[in-house]
């Protein structure tokens, strides 16, 4: 066994060795600050991520959410989303996140003889009624929005 009084101490790094790892660590730490301040450019205002009031538990506000298809014959059919996707994503349909409604959306019009895809969000706050419909084989899905004070 080499002990420490018989072994030379390990050579310093170069100045130019130092200054790249600083440049890292820098550049690390930066992005850790940049990375979540991209919510402010994004369309979905109710993902609130990397917010600070993620941290605590607002008071949410109550939400129903109905969804039907219309099939071939020009039946409706009523659905329930609880019972089509977990809990947490029914939450997040009900908060109106654009990407989860869309994805609901489209996940029925798979099924066999679906002509059109319908979803209700009655919220008790500002966001009033939103209705989301979609065409099966179509584009996006459309959105109308009815106001609590309409």
């Amino acid at each position: 066994m080499a002990s420490f009084e018989t072994e030379p101490p390990p050579p310093q790094p170069s100045g130019k060795a130092r200054r790249r790892v600083g440049a890292f660590i820098a550049a690390f730490v930066l992005l850790q600050f940049l990375i979540p301040l991209t919510y402010l450019t994004r369309s979905d205002t109710a993902d609130e991520r990397f917010t600070w009031r993620s941290l605590s538990t607002p008071s949410a506000p109550a939400c129903e959410t109905e969804a039907s298809l219309e099939r071939t014959g020009g039946e409706r059919e009523s659905i329930a989303p609880d019972k089509l996707i977990h809990r947490d994503w029914v939450a997040y349909v009900a908060q109106g996140r654009r990407a989860v409604v869309e994805a609901f959306l489209q996940k029925q019009c798979e099924a066999d003889g679906v002509v059109s895809v319908a979803l209700l969000n009655r919220c008790d706050d500002e966001r009033g009624v939103r209705e989301y419909t979609l065409r099966c084989g179509g584009g996006r899905a459309h959105e109308t929005i009815r106001t609590a004070g309409r």
